[in-house]
């Protein structure tokens, strides 16, 4: 599949990269379905509905790390220094003095909510596709810095004959090293039109975009034959524990079932990667350890009983469906 040079949606997406096949187009069935971490993602399925996780496109423990870095250094360093030089400093630079302290108290409360979102994000905010109702169902979590009320939980709901996929593309220099992430995006069209109503990130925070093109073909098949006709993958471990959390950001060595099954889908492209990246281990663990602490604080992803009874046995509920025939997102605090 190669890039395409414009996008056939409207609005475009600012960081678009490449529209995806169309949802009503061919299915290849003899497309190979082999990425090594295309199963990274899957929470369920069976004839009914396919359930995707979106916790791997989310750096979690990294808030919670950045809060108890800031946290030391406050305490051993910055307030320290505040308390035994505030006559001669506020003496000599009264403005400068002031100034340290508004960015030390504006510092805290950027990093404390930081920190607070990453515990208070839901575990996982999946996403349903089910075959019955031919819907797609969106547990989203909305947060805003200005507002504390204003973080909460949302559901949307959306006809799959709504449904069309893109490839979004980030990058970022630092002068030494160049980055690139994509993320897989369904795009949520008026009906029969390439109007956009509204965008759906589904997979993020990948180097590559092999994976994101193999999901979306994988979804396609699913809502068009049901898992006959699809390779056989099995669901993720969804507990916390913390070995697994500690290695999470190393899966390669770790002792435990998730790293046993990385290890023998590692392909030779993978082990100069590893090299690369395992001399780092003195964040990734730390970073490990604050992804446990983050997991455990958060919240199971919790759906409203009448749209998990529809999303997963098909059943349509009336009280739901007039709001979602026309796409509209419901709120679920």
């Amino acid at each position: 599949m190669t890039a395409s040079s414009r996008t056939r949606f409207t609005p475009k997406n600012p960081s678009w990269y490449e529209d995806l096949a169309a949802r009503e187009s061919e299915i290849d069935l003899s497309e190979r379905l082999d990425s090594p971490v295309l199963d990274e993602d899957l929470n369920h399925i069976d004839e009914n509905y396919l359930e995707i996780s979106r916790t791997s496109s989310v750096i979690r423990g990294l808030g919670v790390l950045i809060g108890i870095l800031f946290f030391l250094s406050a305490v051993g360093f910055f307030i320290p220094f505040l308390i035994y030089q505030w006559d001669r400093f506020f003496a000599i630079a009264p403005f400068l003095c002031v100034y340290y302290c508004v960015m030390l108290v504006g510092g805290s409360v950027v990093v404390g909510l930081f920190a607070l979102h990453d515990c208070l994000l839901p575990r996982d905010t999946p996403v349903r596709f089910n075959r019955n109702t031919r819907k797609i169902y969106a547990y989203e979590y909305k947060a805003s810095l200005q507002r504390l009320q204003r973080w909460r939980t949302e559901i949307k709901i959306y006809d799959w004959d709504q449904v069309e996929a893109e490839i979004a593309k980030v990058s970022a220099s630092t002068g030494k090293t160049y980055v690139v992430r994509h993320e897989l995006v369904l795009v949520i069209c008026k009906a029969g039109t390439n109007e956009v109503i509204d965008r759906i990130a589904l997979k993020g925070n990948d180097v590559t975009v092999e994976t994101l093109y193999q999901l979306w073909s994988y979804i396609r098949r699913f809502m068009a034959y049901g898992p006959a006709r699809i390779p056989e993958l099995t669901v993720r471990v969804q507990g916390v524990g913390l070995v697994s959390c500690l290695f999470h950001f190393m899966p390669y060595i770790s002792p435990t079932e998730e790293g046993r099954r990385f290890r023998s889908k590692m392909r030779w492209l993978d082990y100069p990667i590893i090299f690369l990246t395992i001399w780092f281990f003195w964040i990734w663990l730390p970073l490990g350890i604050c992804h446990y602490i983050a997991m455990k604080c958060a919240p199971e992803p919790h759906w409203p009983a009448e749209v998990d009874e529809e999303s997963r046995r098909g059943k349509k509920i009336s009280s739901w469906q007039d709001a979602t025939t026309a796409g509209i997102p419901r709120r679920s605090h």
